[in-house]
């Protein structure tokens, strides 16, 4: 027998599982904040999003862009959009309106959610239908389905089906569309889950972009567990560190400059007397660059937390491979074992990496993505990119 896997499954098990936990801690005191929600609430919101846009005549497979800042309306969007047989868009939010409107043009999104604060600098951004995530034009879109009312549109699982289309950065040439299938999405954030140990216990912060690989997968992973989802919209130091202290925090992902703004924080906490929080209890995971080992070794010392780095791209889901102490690390000195964690890794389960003569990393497993072969019906489609996968 097979089940076909989609992103879906996750927020059906963690509002089936844990409905009367708090699943949403949203940023505060922000226009269209969600405050806290429970899982049972927050998968009711996401079928009403698409029951919304079966409403809108948004049909399946259809692109819906957000521009957003990290919000609880974004987590809900990965499943109330792409769970439903929708296409989710995710945009870097430092874009520019051209930028912007380019990837709108290009990936054929006929809607765009756009956060309260990027209003007014989007403005020329052409497209069928745009809704401000102010808490008002939205209201409707995330109001939640009750559980006796009619459901959205049923849509036909398939793994095979585009599930988002994240751009990449654009630095040498425009940004390419990558398409990541469910099945890509599924596996990469049950993988990424496993090596990182996720479980019901854990309270993750999202400090790493949402837009960003769709959060590198950890949102579908933590969902699927019933861990609760503590928004950050901007990364800082000593908030990062509240954070922890007061939602008792456990893991969190981002890039090396995080980890330098919680050394700086928490080197000022010292200087105030004041607790650092999280030790024995945190693990972050970092990717993007390599720290130094003086950095990685910092964590350990300084702040008490687990160090674990990954590599991976947009075209891989990201993940392909996991730098994670073994326990055969247990017994090395503090500069020994920060040196090994600044190496890129082992392959995760399922990935195969190898180099070519000219040195360029390739790679193989069921998160490389999809290369377009005909047209969207609904859109001309991103153009094929350069495949990383060999064959």
């Amino acid at each position: 027998m097979e089940v076909p896997l989609t992103v879906g499954d996750f927020l059906e098990r963690g509002g089936s599982a844990y409905a009367d936990r708090v699943a949403l801690v949203d940023e505060p005191a922000v226009s269209g904040s969600l405050d806290r929600l429970t899982y049972a609430q927050l998968h009711r919101r996401a079928r009403g999003m698409a029951a919304s846009l079966d409403d809108m005549g948004v049909a399946s497979g259809e692109r819906v862009a957000i521009v957003s800042p990290n919000s609880g309306r974004f987590l809900i969007s990965y499943f109330g959009v792409s769970g439903f047989g929708r296409v989710l868009v995710p945009i870097n939010f430092r874009l520019n309106s051209q930028e912007v409107g380019y990837i709108i043009d290009h990936s054929g999104a006929s809607v765009l959610l756009v956060d309260p604060e990027l209003d007014e600098a989007l403005a020329d951004v052409s497209v069928k239908e745009r809704i401000v995530l102010d808490g008002v034009q939205d209201r409707q879109l995330f109001a939640e389905l009750s559980d006796d009312a009619a459901g959205p549109s049923r849509w036909e699982p398939d793994e095979a089906a585009t599930c988002s289309i994240n751009y990449t950065s654009g630095t040498t040439a425009r940004p390419k569309g990558v398409q990541l299938t469910h099945r890509n999405c599924w596996l990469n954030a049950v993988v990424f889950g496993w090596h990182t140990t996720v479980t019901d216990r854990d309270v993750l912060l999202h400090t790493l972009p949402m837009f960003h690989c769709n959060g590198w997968g950890m949102p579908y992973a933590a969902t699927g567990m019933g861990v609760r989802h503590v928004v950050l919209r901007k990364v800082d130091g000593e908030v990062i560190l509240a954070r922890v202290e007061t939602e008792g925090v456990t893991l969190m992902c981002g890039a090396p400059a995080v980890v330098a703004a919680v050394l700086d924080a928490a080197a000022a906490r010292r200087e105030q007397g004041r607790p650092v929080p999280g030790a024995g209890s945190v693990r972050i995971v970092v990717a993007g660059a390599p720290p130094p080992a003086r950095i990685i070794e910092r964590v350990g010392d300084e702040l008490g937390w687990e160090f674990i780095q990954i590599y991976g791209l947009t075209e891989t889901a990201p993940l392909l491979t996991v730098n994670r102490a073994p326990s055969e690390w247990d017994g090395l000195d503090p500069p020994e074992r920060a040196r090994r964690l600044s190496r890129a890794g082992l392959p995760a389960v399922g990935v195969k990496v190898r180099t070519d003569d000219e040195g360029e990393v390739l790679a193989r497993s069921n998160h490389v993505f999809r290369v377009p072969r005909r047209p969207s019906p609904h859109h001309r489609g991103p153009q094929e990119g350069r495949h990383h996968q060999w064959r």
